[in-house]
């Protein structure tokens, strides 16, 4: 067959794993939140739903904090006489008597206004971050739209859409929860420690000295918090990517009867992520210990300080249990913000994962001043060709690969499995560039068109007959966007598909479903072939297009390929040479390079690869 990669699949990922673990010792030392500053440009584009959001967490914070202060004042002026505070009592009394309900009524008002407040800070906040999400995941779809498969030889599928969807879950979980707790915590901490040096500056001086204790335990643990958070996402892309193959291969999983290797295999890496996951909440829970512990006997001496200052008369028990509340929220926040720290380091994390793939550049370039061809006639020119994948740079895929084709031509292009006939098509569909030599289309090389335009000129019919999730219109549709159904019934009776379509449950609006596994192989290249039909392109290319049909059907889909190629350019790649014997010329390799061209019989007399390979096949059948 073509000269592809091996095994893409499982020899990538191992090359990506190898590629992770080179890279973790400098992921874990990098501690820090700076990758999120990624994610900026994107919550900057909503600056009137982050100013709501703002507004309403600095409103949030300020009737958290007004509580104890409304305490002071019912134990100081409604409770007690008025006599320790007289001064303060007589600012902020309701009446004349001591009537406690106008206190409680204050009391409920900011009760009221706090829920508001955060509940309208929750609702901006969410709203923001799924727009952020959003955003985040189109962009990232989008970007990997524009890789060159060479990426994808690299990167497992799987691995993929771990970054898109588990990441950037991670990273929405932080913007609507772990962010907004922070930045309300930070204005808590702030608004409590200005409220504390009002009512004691010495009590206050003594909260503020455990907060180093606090602090420097989570900078420590931080950066080993972030490297196994690293490691466990890492873990969880590579269960997602394995069990990703093997659903996708579920028939080759059951015919070859390897259930259990790849229970045992998916198995293997969920536990090392549950392992990873356990060693990060080892880590954090005693963080969190640790930072209550220093938390609460902190606040236990400073109120063992603040009783013996009431009991001198230093200060009333209005004062203290304000200033208790005030320590409360500052170092329960502050404590509090040790979690909130791990979770944005996570974050973190995840966001240097994703701005790897945005990141990538993809192999393919659009020149600066691109040249435009809008029909091309179909002239196609090889010269010196020489080509090797990526994935292989001391292999040669293609060895000095010349050869001119006139418009309106039908080449084939025929060898063994290996000559190199698929990379020919890679290469004129430019999903990889050459290593040496041009390729020529209507006198122009293809370098100098963008990807977008070249690809315009063509139509494929490949032989994996690739289709997608939906209907047997939608399938065909794929060729041409804005098709009409009576084009697309028109080309599906022309690769005569229409009549089975017909048959099914709902006609051409039947869901194929994934992969649209519930039609038989010559069915789906029906389909395919349709596909390409529609597309109407000026070049077709087709790749062992015929090789899943049966012999009558066969038949009939060479007569709709013959009344096609009359006014295109077509290029076949085939191993069953019946199928181009009515070829203008037929290009024959072997290990990437052209032996020999020719029609079929011209060929035949010369002898050689050719002659063999059609004796071999005539003579079987």
């Amino acid at each position: 067959m073509a000269n592809t990669p091996s095994n893409p699949e499982r020899s990538a990922g191992a090359a990506y794993a190898a590629s992770i673990d080179q890279d973790k010792e400098h992921r874990g030392k990098a501690g820090s939140l700076k990758p999120l500053r990624y994610l900026w440009p994107y919550v900057a584009r909503y600056k009137g739903w982050l100013a709501a959001f703002l507004i309403f967490l600095c409103l949030s914070a300020a009737a958290t904090l007004a509580l104890p202060g409304i305490l002071r004042i019912i134990v100081d002026c409604g409770f007690g006489d008025g006599a320790t505070g007289n001064e303060f009592c007589e600012r902020v009394k309701f009446s004349e008597t001591q009537d406690l309900s106008g206190y409680f009524k204050l009391a409920i008002v900011f009760a009221l206004l706090f829920s508001v407040f955060g509940s309208l800070r929750f609702f901006f906040v969410t709203v923001l971050g799924q727009r952020v999400i959003a955003d985040i995941r189109t962009s990232v779809y989008d970007h990997l739209l524009t890789l060159s498969p060479s990426y994808f030889e690299r990167v497992r599928t799987g691995e993929v859409l771990s970054r898109l969807t588990t990441d950037t879950t991670l990273i929405e979980t932080v913007i609507t929860g772990s962010i907004s707790f922070a930045l309300r915590s930070l204005a808590t901490i702030t608004g409590s420690i200005i409220l504390m040096f009002i009512v004691s500056w010495k009590l206050a001086l003594m909260v503020l000295a455990i907060g180093p204790l606090i602090i420097l335990p989570v900078i420590i643990v931080g950066k080993y918090l972030r490297r196994l958070s690293r490691d466990s996402q890492d873990h969880l892309a590579d269960s997602s990517a394995r069990a990703g193959e093997a659903l996708s291969n579920v028939q080759t999983v059951q015919a070859f009867t390897r259930e259990d290797m790849e229970r045992c295999g998916f198995k293997s890496a969920i536990e090392s992520t549950f392992n990873a996951q356990r060693q990060r909440i080892t880590a954090q829970s005693c963080l969190t210990a640790l930072v209550f512990m220093i938390s609460l006997c902190g606040i236990t001496g400073i109120l063992w300080f603040g009783a013996w200052s009431v009991s001198q008369g230093q200060m009333t028990g209005g004062e203290i249990i304000a200033f208790t509340g005030y320590a409360f929220f500052a170092v329960s926040s502050a404590g509090a913000l040790t979690e909130t720290w791990t979770n944005l380091l996570r974050a973190a994390g995840a966001s240097e994962r994703l701005v790897e793939i945005l990141s990538e550049e993809s192999k393919i370039t659009t020149p600066v001043q691109p040249s435009s061809i809008e029909k091309a006639s179909g002239s196609i020119s090889f010269e010196n060709v020489v080509f090797s994948y990526p994935t292989r740079p001391s292999e040669q895929a293609l060895r000095n690969v010349s050869f001119t084709i006139k418009p309106g031509e039908t080449v084939a292009l025929v060898g063994p499995s290996g000559a190199g006939k698929t990379t020919v098509f890679q290469l004129l569909l430019r999903f990889y560039d050459l290593t040496s030599g041009r390729i020529i289309l209507d006198d122009t090389a293809i370098t100098d068109l963008a990807p977008e335009n070249l690809r315009q000129q063509f139509a494929i019919v490949q032989q994996a007959t690739p289709l997608f999730s939906g209907t047997a219109m939608d399938n065909i549709r794929y060729g041409r966007e804005g098709a009409s159904d009576s084009d697309v019934m028109a080309a599906a009776k022309d690769a005569y598909a229409h009549d089975f379509i017909m048959a099914l449950p709902e006609g051409y609006e039947t869901d194929l479903g994934e992969k649209a596994t519930t039609l038989s192989g010559g069915q789906k290249q029906r389909i395919a072939i349709a596909r390409a039909i529609l597309r109407d392109a000026p070049i077709l290319l087709l790749d062992e297009a015929t090789s899943a049909l049966d012999a009558e059907s066969e038949r009939a889909v060479q007569n709709a390929f013959e009344a096609m190629s009359k006014d295109r350019t077509t290029l076949v790649i085939a191993h069953r040479l019946a199928t181009v014997l009515k070829a203008d010329r037929i290009i024959v390799m072997e290990n990437g390079g052209v032996v020999a061209t020719g029609t079929h019989t011209e060929l035949i007399e010369q002898g050689g690869l050719y002659a063999r390979l059609a004796e071999l096949q005539f003579e079987t059948g």
